[in-house]
């Protein structure tokens, strides 16, 4: 009942608008350049070796996320200037461009590493653009939003990478520039002065707090599917990248059905379901033959649904108690980036050096099983959230 009631007040502006279509085309470059080999041949799911796209562009978002969390007022001061909000967007498409051609084997390695790493950069200033963006919608708005931007961008994935390499290149490449055409032109993001005051907040214990539940969470997901996700065999096959679609709509039911479960949201449902769903997942993949469709849905529902639950987390606590979107999307974005980095290369290292016996197999289930319990344990309730701020919600 709660669930239709909360339907029946969202209306077609909330589901797809200009915000939606604008975070879809973030996600979108992000899943093409991650996940497939459109740009470069090195993805998140082949970790045979040291993965210089997704590992330096990790460093770059981690380094602009930190720099907004540590100095939001001075941070949010420089992107009110017009050109330095046009340079991301354009360091991101021009990084595309260099990223194809070093693919192409023009250019050496540490081009690579240099330009994936200014591309992440670029990609950390937009996700702290829309947290700032999304945190002064409504509540069911942001959820409703954020979830058809991740449906809408899986869709615009299976598309883009379905098309001939040079045409999917040039949409890759004119993605990030639509993308600040939408944030910085027709949203406005940072062209105000209106900083929202910040709650009374020991910013220590918030710290920890999003390390311990975001980054922990992020990383068992990341390091059981470095182990078990072997997409390079079917990465050029047709089905792939819509496998990806079918795994970001079960991470939106997942998730999104038990917070819409009360007249609130219910931030606390939603988490404590996609973990226990994640640890369902978890048992599940060993059981699954490697390479098979199953396996790469389960694999890839982890995924999206970790991704989906972080953000949408993020975003209802920093609107729920009114908290500087800069320093708690870049705290708790920037963990969830260091966890997935931590348990993408963890898993590569640990494959590439022991043998993955039953055995040993048995013993990191357990390990990961063990940190999604942890990750419960430092559950963003609103009961933590109120004794970390010393206030109530909206207050």
């Amino acid at each position: 009942a709660a669930v239709k009631a909360h339907l029946k007040a969202v209306t077609l502006a909330d589901v797809f608008d200009v915000r939606a279509l604008g975070f879809a085309l973030t996600l979108a470059w992000a899943s093409i350049v991650f996940f497939s080999t459109t740009v470069h041949f090195s993805t998140r799911n082949d970790v045979s070796h040291f993965n210089s796209v997704v590992g330096f562009s990790s460093v770059g978002m981690l380094a602009v996320l930190l720099l907004g969390a540590l100095g939001p007022k001075r941070f949010a001061r420089v992107m009110r200037v017009p050109a330095m909000r046009a340079l991301a967007p354009a360091v991101m498409a021009v990084s595309t461009v260099v990223l194809v051609i070093i693919d192409l084997n023009f250019f050496t390695q540490p081009w690579c590493s240099l330009f994936s790493t200014a591309a992440g950069a670029g990609l950390g200033v937009l996700y702290l653009a829309w947290g700032e963006e999304f945190r002064r919608l409504a509540p069911a708005q942001a959820v409703v939003k954020t979830a058809s931007s991740f449906l809408l961008a899986a869709i615009l994935f299976a598309l883009v990478v379905a098309l001939p390499r040079p045409v999917s290149v040039a949409a890759t490449v004119l993605l990030p520039v639509a993308v600040g055409f939408v944030l910085f032109a027709k949203v406005g993001v940072w062209k105000g002065d209106d900083e929202a005051a910040p709650a009374t907040l020991r910013r220590g214990a918030f710290s920890l707090r999003a390390l311990l539940s975001l980054g922990v969470l992020s990383f068992a997901e990341s390091f059981i599917r470095a182990l078990f996700f072997n997409a390079s065999p079917i990465i050029s096959e047709g089905s792939y990248p819509w496998l990806f679609l079918v795994a970001t709509m079960a991470s939106i039911a997942l998730v999104c059905v038990p917070l819409f479960s009360s007249d609130e949201l219910d931030v606390a449902a939603a988490y404590r379901t996609a973990v226990l769903a994640l640890g369902f997942m978890f048992l599940l993949l060993p059981i699954l033959d490697l390479g098979s469709m199953a396996a790469d849905i389960v694999a890839l529902t982890m995924y999206a649904t970790v991704t989906l639950l972080v953000w949408i987390v993020l975003v209802r606590i920093t609107g729920l108690y009114g908290l500087v979107a800069l320093f708690s999307i870049g705290v708790g974005w920037g963990a969830h980036v260091a966890g997935s980095l931590a348990g993408t290369f963890g898993g590569a290292v640990l494959g590439s050096f022991m043998e993955l016996a039953p055995r040993v197999l048995s013993i990191v289930e357990l390990g990961c099983v063990c940190l999604l319990f942890l990750a419960y344990l430092f559950l963003f309730t609103d009961g933590s959230m109120t004794s970390l701020l010393g206030m109530r919600p909206g207050g």
